[in-house]
């Protein structure tokens, strides 16, 4: 009998070296009282000992292969871990220290944390820390099990670049320890071209397979991950403290304390007139999702005022979120979803009830179809597409992004900067971002809150 949800021949060769085989195999699972297919007609060989990345637009499946080969549905007899792309969909313990022990409680976490930047949050709740140290914390429990086969979904997506250097050199270490096997899915040449093999996936099906030196320069692969050039002289640079005429945003001795580099951040002075343009960049702790969700009224500071078109924030109330002044994209993009399906979620904004669902998805390049399904059940790029243009399109004085290109691809990045540079020309927009293309090409100027530690 088949595993549920799949069809056709899984062969499971008897070479050593051969994982496994998928021959014309195609995962359909059931969503919204319909069967989808997910993947179709899928042929892959696994093989013990190379590193995979799998490439292909946001929805068009890498996800879903890597949790099928890590559900009990999967033939892979090795020992597999997986890393989720939202770290928070693994995250369960209490404590960092208990997260990283589970099953293991012989483990010394202390060496662990050490070695993945995580030193002194052993005791600190997971959920608190950051994007980025989550991600690195559930890197090191999937290495912490010892298995031989690693599924990495989007592995430096929320990292700076500094630590998706690290990560990827951790991840290569430790593929050539006794013949493991490590699949990534991404959208990152930085990582694809390290990996041994591609594989592109587009609507669910296999278009290109082969060796990453043959194929990195296919047309492709370049549509989807372009070639990795950064201009630095497109940042502009700004005395971002003294804005010119009658600022809408004033941000006066800001102090927001936490556990991270620098142990929270301190901005003296910070005015922004209408049409300015931040990117506010850092190593992963830093504050940069702390700095956008206190000026969205989301998150009180502990010191300092911000006063936004005129009204102070956090006057009378915690959260502050009655203003309809600001509106912000987080980086996990399914905090902010509370429909049950994405038209009646675009339609909870009343700028946005004007324009019809149909026209609203097809600006960020999504599926009109999609308009009945539950957003949560989104691709995590089209998650994000969706909540970025919820943001954009809201008519709102400022306007705040999250790391919106983190997994997307190539194209979506593209779009991305497309309506960004259709945006009214009053709105200001400020950006945390490791992507600094991104930043540049949207014409950012750039505050680097690693100068802003309380400790320094």
């Amino acid at each position: 009998m088949w595993p549920s949800g799949t069809f056709g021949n899984y062969v499971m060769a008897p070479e050593p070296e051969i994982l496994l085989e998928l021959e014309n195999w195609s995962l359909v699972r059931r969503q919204g009282g319909r069967e989808i297919t997910l993947l179709d007609k899928i042929n892959l060989r696994l093989t013990r000992g190379r590193w995979l990345a799998v490439l292909g637009a946001n929805g068009s499946g890498k996800s879903s292969l890597l949790k099928y080969l890590a559900s009990e549905e999967s033939p892979l007899a090795e020992e597999t871990a997986i890393m989720f792309q939202d770290p928070d969909d693994q995250i369960i313990a209490s404590t960092v220290n208990r997260e990283l022990t589970l099953g293991r409680e012989t483990l010394q976490p202390g060496p662990m944390l050490d070695k993945f930047s995580l030193s002194g949050l052993g005791g600190l709740d997971p959920r608190l820390l950051s994007a980025g140290q989550k991600q690195r914390l559930v890197l090191a429990v999937a290495l912490a099990g010892d298995p031989q086969v690693l599924l990495a979904d989007e592995p430096t997506a929320l990292q700076d670049g500094q630590q998706a250097a690290w990560i990827l050199q951790q991840l290569a270490a430790w593929l050539h320890h006794s013949d493991r096997t490590l699949i990534t899915a991404t959208c990152s040449r930085q990582e694809a071209i390290r990996a041994h093999e591609i594989l592109v996936l587009d609507h669910g099906q296999v278009i290109l397979h082969g060796p990453t030196e043959e194929f990195i320069h296919d047309p492709r692969v370049v549509a989807l991950l372009g070639e990795g050039i950064q201009d630095e002289s497109l940042k502009v640079p700004w005395d971002f403290s003294k804005d010119s005429d009658d600022p809408v945003l004033r941000i006066s001795d800001l102090t927001c304390h936490f556990q991270g580099p620098g142990g929270g951040f301190h901005i003296p002075h910070l005015r922004l007139s209408c049409g300015r343009r931040l990117g506010i960049t850092g190593r992963n702790g830093s504050g940069k999702s702390t700095l956008l969700a206190a000026c969205a009224g989301v998150r009180k500071p502990d010191g300092g005022q911000i006063m936004l078109a005129g009204h102070q924030m956090y006057g009378r109330r915690n959260p502050d979120l009655d203003h309809g002044l600001a509106m912000l994209a987080p980086q996990f993009p399914e905090y902010l979803f509370t429909r049950e399906t994405v038209a009646r979620e675009i339609a909870v904004d009343s700028a946005l009830q004007a324009l019809p669902v149909h026209d609203f998805l097809q600006e960020m390049g999504l599926d009109p179809a999609l308009e009945s399904g539950n957003p949560h059940s989104l691709s995590s790029g089209q998650r994000r597409r969706l909540a970025l243009g919820m943001v954009l399109f809201s008519g709102r004085p400022l306007l705040l992004l999250d790391e919106p290109t983190a997994a997307l691809d190539r194209q979506g990045r593209q779009r991305v900067l497309e309506l960004l540079a259709d945006l009214p020309s009053q709105a200001i927009l400020i950006i945390a971002s490791h992507d600094q293309d991104l930043l540049a090409a949207a014409g950012c100027s750039i505050m680097n809150l690693d100068d802003h530690y309380l400790d320094s």
